[in-house]
């Protein structure tokens, strides 16, 4: 870390009162363009909020997350995440508390919620989670619950055809050409177009997280909160639900992918409002576009010295696999591009 974002921190911390931090560590970076850090306070006796050990006992030394962004994107970014934060706060949606935010500096402090994410919880206690995946659906209904305030700016942005095709352009750039090296599919980006108009027809459109996945989620005294929400807007019911059960970082069985499915279905009957054929459809081609989307960010990641990311372009192809079998038109397109990978 660069001296100015430690002085960055120091000053953010004394402007709310608080000496400058002890210990600051990075956090493993995501897929973005922010940083994360772990800001350790030698002040025990601070009111701000502790983080707890493993043995649920609260941590002698006060902790903060610190988030760097850069100042190009910071002054846009900064204000969806307050803005979008204060929001899910008011309507009873578990997220962190923001303590200090100075977007022209592109500094952020916010609660330490600790280590255990979804992610981790899976892999530690695997039996639990149909319990943990019910839990995450049952938050997910709560946001998608709430109407428009005519406040929040995630309201004023939709996943529209522009939108979609950026994604699927993205995958095709970074991914197809840029990763695997092949050439322009002919008719690739028509399909693309095509789905992405389907996607983007209904008007029932609902809060999305849009990167609602095992690593956003952190259990914090046995509560899941939701992170990085910045890019939220309005989507289908089923995007939100695509992100967390076809998930490369946390690939699950099929049959508890199923019965999971048959749980949101029912749970969120009164907001999609759709038959069970109608959510079927939608769920086929959310999940579809969803990763390719993630595969674009692998791809791209990869590109960029992140050669963790390519272990996750497998089960990618994977779960692409199995929601595209027995439907002819998303198969002939999942096939193609594998072939022309192999042909390289």
């Amino acid at each position: 870390m660069t001296l100015p974002v430690q002085s960055l921190f120091a000053e953010a911390l004394y402007t709310i009162g608080t000496p400058a931090p002890a210990h600051i560590s990075a956090l493993v970076p995501e897929a973005s363009t922010r940083r994360y850090y772990r800001l350790t306070l030698n002040d025990p006796s601070t009111s701000l909020p502790q983080r707890e050990t493993e043995d649920g006992r609260r941590a002698g030394c006060s902790t903060l997350v610190g988030v760097h962004e850069d100042a190009a994107t910071a002054p846009t970014n900064m204000p969806l995440v307050t803005g979008i934060q204060d929001m899910l706060k008011k309507n009873g949606v578990a997220v962190p508390e923001i303590l200090y935010a100075d977007s022209e500096a592109g500094i952020m402090l916010q609660q330490d919620l600790g280590d255990l994410s979804l992610n981790l919880a899976l892999r530690e206690n695997s039996d639990q989670a149909d319990a943990l995946y019910r839990q995450a659906i049952r938050h997910m209904i709560r946001w998608q619950r709430i109407p428009d305030d005519g406040q929040c700016p995630a309201f004023r942005l939709s996943f529209d055809v522009p939108k979609l095709m950026f994604e699927f352009d993205f995958f095709i750039t970074h991914t197809l050409q840029g990763y695997y090296g092949v050439g322009s599919l002919d008719g690739l980006r028509e399909d693309f177009t095509e789905i992405a108009e389907t996607l983007a027809a209904p008007q029932n459109k609902v809060f999305t997280h849009r990167d609602y996945h095992s690593r956003n989620i952190m259990i914090h005294r046995d509560q899941q909160y939701i992170i990085d929400f910045q890019d939220a807007r309005l989507g289908l019911f089923q995007y939100d639900l695509c992100s967390l059960l076809y998930d490369a970082y946390a690939p699950i069985e099929k049959t508890l992918r199923g019965s999971l499915i048959d749980f949101a279905f029912a749970e969120g009957q009164s907001i999609h409002g759709q038959t069970r054929a109608e959510f079927d459809r939608y769920l086929r081609l959310s999940a579809f576009q969803r990763l390719v989307k993630a595969m674009g960010t692998f791809g791209r990641q990869a590109a960029l010295g992140r050669r963790d990311f390519e272990a996750y372009l497998e089960p990618a192809w994977q779960m692409l696999a199995e929601i595209t079998d027995g439907d002819v038109k998303l198969r002939g397109i999942t096939f193609r591009m594998e072939s022309a990978i192999e042909k390289g």
